[in-house]
């Protein structure tokens, strides 16, 4: 009897690890919290000095899905540990006809917002003040590199300091 219940132990333990490690991947895959009305995010820009870090992507796309693992959510990890957030991500799939509220009130869609900024290729990562005016150079696309980290954090950086510097 004790025999099988540690070959049951082992079974559900070999089991268990690549169940846990298909959640842990599941999770770093997931999407960043999607754009739903832009007034509130606007107030948390302005009120905090917060850029918005925004994701264009679509569905399916493996440079996406690289950008949001690698570089984007150990920075949505970051910002939950803050008091204040520093950096608000969100992210908007360039086909999608989700309705998501702009700064006047209007319904528009993702795909409609994205068009407003020319984004026809993913993945782009652009940095918006409380207006929604882009502060810093879009990245688009993925530098494989090595050197996306580094662009990244600049233009993380300079987004920061043009909010700084508005009153």
């Amino acid at each position: 009897m004790l025999r099988v219940s540690r070959r049951r132990l082992l079974a559900s333990l070999l089991l268990a690890a690549p169940a846990s490690a298909f959640a842990q991947r599941s999770a770093a895959d997931a999407h960043l919290p999607p754009l739903d009305d832009l007034r509130p995010i606007a107030q948390l820009i302005a009120r905090n000095k917060a850029p918005l870090l925004l994701l264009f992507s679509t569905p399916g796309c493996p440079f996406c899905r690289e950008v949001r693992r690698n570089y984007l959510a150990p920075r949505v990890g970051e910002q939950l540990q803050l008091a204040t957030a520093e950096l608000l991500l969100r992210e908007a799939d360039i086909t999608s006809q989700r309705p998501l509220i702009d700064l006047t009130g209007a319904v528009i869609t993702e795909a409609g917002f994205a068009t407003r900024y020319s984004v026809r290729a993913v993945p782009v990562v652009a940095l918006f003040d409380q207006s929604l005016q882009l502060i810093a150079e879009p990245l688009v696309g993925l530098d494989r590199s090595g050197f996306y980290e580094g662009y990244l954090a600049a233009a993380i950086e300079s987004a920061r300091k043009r909010l700084r510097q508005t009153p």
